[in-house]
């Protein structure tokens, strides 16, 4: 929100006012700052020096002279290491020599982890007029205090023209970060921000420029003076471990309003938040064990829901996420990151069961909650029953089914399967795959089958999680391997049909050639051969086939021209007969006897090709005797009759052999 009260950036399309260009007194760029008093300009440490005097430029507005700048020493956070090891700083406010029109500033947003696209803008090189660049959120909760963005597109990858360049999150349009670095790894390069919050733990007295709630409700900050308590190791490595997103996604715990756990949480709720985890906070905790410090930014809210309402929780989620249209509990399936959330005082909300329904749907939609109840009692023990234990106990249900569906069901599918139809062309190695999966799949059964109950604690959840994981890739490997097969076994289908079809018709076309229809017979025999094989290769079954319909369709070429050659008018008997080779020449005309018998062994073909194109309608039973060059009607100068005994394959190969003996054949 600017000073005049619109939003930040109104179009990306145009360079918004607030963004400014900072220089070199040589007109060298060295960065970008976002302007949000008339005298000040927030910009990354790196960019300026204390002492150096730099001149800044606002692009956006035409006709805006340039002013000069400095940053004082005070004003200058240069990266450093904290107490714990993570990188921070890396900051500076410039102070402006002349101020600039108000009506031009900006002012920072706190805002938990974007759930949507943001946008940067900054000064490649070449481009001193700037240009907006696209991003993705990656990780909201760096160990370094810092979000990690994965630009658009290869060519959006921040350049050092934007560091200090205002991030904008196009949900609230508001400026809600500034970019700092970039990270350029051997797989994909990423942009570092510094969010808000981070700022204001550096530079506190950003605060006069910012809008937006606060993360951690005044009464559950860290109170740091002696006496104030002693760290209670066992709970803040348990609760360190729920903020580094370790085990079951919900913790319900009790922590009284005074006494040591109620320090040890402030403590870690402060040392989880950015803009709280000052220099003096982490030097105030240096010397505790390392497994008892969160990771900064482990939460997005954390809040004293004491005497309030459900729909009061649920507005406060919102304005934390930027969420303004539709603050319901299942906008949160939306976010890139799942909503953390912790809420102290649950048992003594004013809709306590009201809130607890909220809270599960909350749960169902990917949100990490640590729920702080002050006393021991019935609500406790209901909320951990609805929000951990029982749906705990389903998902390990759900995986015991999941893998009884693996090995009962998808992998006996896929040895029959391959049984039936080979693999393919490289496609070995993911049926391989596949067949492994299912014995790995049996041993985890066997194990889950035998898990203890500590095995399956809610702080123990991440097995749960790891198991899940691989059940589900081994399903989709099976899923993917059977549909493979199932593809082939389809085609196996069709090139059935169509040899099966073809024969009756290619057999008439070439009865009046003896030569060319025992030809039409072997190939039409050996593609059936393929055929039968189990498993069959389809490629080997396919080639023979096409050879087989090739060749039919060889003799139907031929029946067209011989239909179209008019009968010679030196001979009076070629309209009336024809000859062994089908022709009408003289010479070639068929005797009586020998015309009837070739017209009745023909007909049960026609029969066969006018109303049932299946090979057995057609073809008469093999106890006839009928082979090549056997029928009542052969003899000299006649065409020998084809076979009608073969049998097709009218259902899918069976399978040859046991799946044991397959697998013992396969050394497996």
């Amino acid at each position: 929100m600017t000073r005049t009260g619109g939003r930040a950036v109104k179009s990306r399309l145009r360079t918004p006012t607030w963004i400014a260009r900072i220089e070199a007194p040589d007109g060298e760029v060295l960065g970008a700052g976002v302007l949000l008093a008339p005298d000040r300009v927030l910009t990354a440490g790196h960019v300026v020096t204390p002492g150096v005097r730099y001149v800044v430029r606002l692009v956006g507005v035409p006709g805006q002279g340039a002013v000069t700048a400095t940053v004082r020493p005070d004003e200058h956070v240069p990266e450093q290491e904290d107490a714990f090891g993570d990188r921070s700083g890396d900051l500076a406010l410039l102070r402006l020599a002349e101020p600039l029109p108000a009506e031009h500033t900006t002012r920072l947003y706190r805002l938990a982890s974007p759930h949507g696209p943001v946008s940067m803008y900054g000064f490649p090189a070449g481009d001193d007029g700037g240009r907006w660049h696209g991003a993705t959120l990656v990780a909201a909760r760096g160990r370094d205090s810092r979000v990690q963005l994965r630009p658009l597109t290869p060519g959006e990858l921040a350049a050092p023209g934007f560091s200090g360049g205002g991030v904008v999150d196009h949900a609230t349009d508001q400026v809600i970060g500034i970019v700092l670095s970039v990270d350029e790894g051997q797989v994909s390069s990423f942009s570092q921000m510094s969010p808000t919050e981070t700022i204001l733990s550096h530079l506190p007295q950003a605060a006069a420029w910012t809008d937006g709630a606060w993360a951690v409700d005044p009464r559950l900050r860290s109170r740091t003076t002696a006496g104030a308590g002693r760290l209670d190791v066992r709970f803040a490595t348990e609760l360190a471990g729920w903020f580094r997103g370790e085990g079951w996604p919900v913790l319900v715990t009790v922590v009284p309003a005074r006494g040591d756990r109620a320090f040890t949480l402030e403590r870690a709720v402060t040392l989880a938040d950015r803009e709280l985890r000052t220099q003096r906070t982490t030097s105030a905790f240096s010397h505790d064990p390392p497994e008892t410090v969160p990771p900064a930014g482990a939460h997005d809210l954390a809040l004293d829901v004491k005497q309030l309402t459900a729909d009061q929780v649920m507005d406060r989620i919102a304005e934390r996420l930027g969420i303004r249209d539709d603050p319901r509990p299942e906008r949160l399936a939306t976010l890139r990151v799942p909503l953390a959330a912790v809420l102290v005082g649950v048992d003594q909300c004013a809709e306590p069961d009201v809130l607890l329904d909220l809270l599960d749907r909350l749960a169902r939609h990917g949100a990490r909650l640590l729920l702080v109840h002050r006393r021991q009692g019935g609500r406790t023990v209901r909320a951990a029953e609805s929000l951990v234990h029982r749906p705990l106990r389903e998902r390990w249900s759900r995986l015991g089914a999941e893998l009884d569906r693996i090995v009962d069901e998808l992998g006996p599918a896929l040895d029959a399967r391959r049984d039936r139809v080979t693999a393919g062309p490289g496609a070995g190695t993911l049926l391989d795959q596949a067949e492994a999966a299912v014995g790995r799949s049996q041993m985890l059964r066997a194990w889950v089958a035998h898990s203890s109950e500590q095995d399956r604690e809610p702080r123990r959840a991440d097995l749960l999680f790891t198991f899940e994981d691989a059940a589900e890739r081994r399903r989709q490997r099976l899923e993917q391997a059977l549909g493979l097969l199932d593809a082939r076994l389809r085609r196996w289908e069709e090139l059935r049909g169509r040899v099966t079809a073809a024969w009756p018709l290619c057999r008439r076309r070439a009865g009046a050639d003896g030569d060319r229809v025992v030809e039409a017979y072997r190939l039409y025999e050996a593609a059936l051969s393929l055929l039968r094989q189990t498993p069959c290769d389809i490629e080997r079954a396919e080639e023979a086939a096409d050879r087989f319909i090739g060749f039919c369709s060889e003799a139907a070429s031929g029946e067209g021209e011989a239909a179209a050659e008019p009968p010679g008018r030196d001979d009076p008997g070629a309209g009336a007969g024809a000859g062994a080779g089908g022709r009408g020449g003289p010479g070639e005309r068929a005797d009586a006897s020998g015309d009837s018998g070739e017209r009745a062994w023909s007909s049960g073909d026609e029969n066969a090709s006018g109303g049932d194109e299946n090979a057995s309608g057609g073809e008469e039973n093999a106890s006839g005797g009928d082979g090549p060059g056997a029928g009542a009607g052969a003899g000299p100068g006649r065409p020998a009759r084809p076979p009608e005994h073969a049998r097709t394959p009218d259902h899918p190969p069976p399978p040859r052999r046991t799946i044991a003996g397959r697998r013992k054949e396969r050394g497996s």
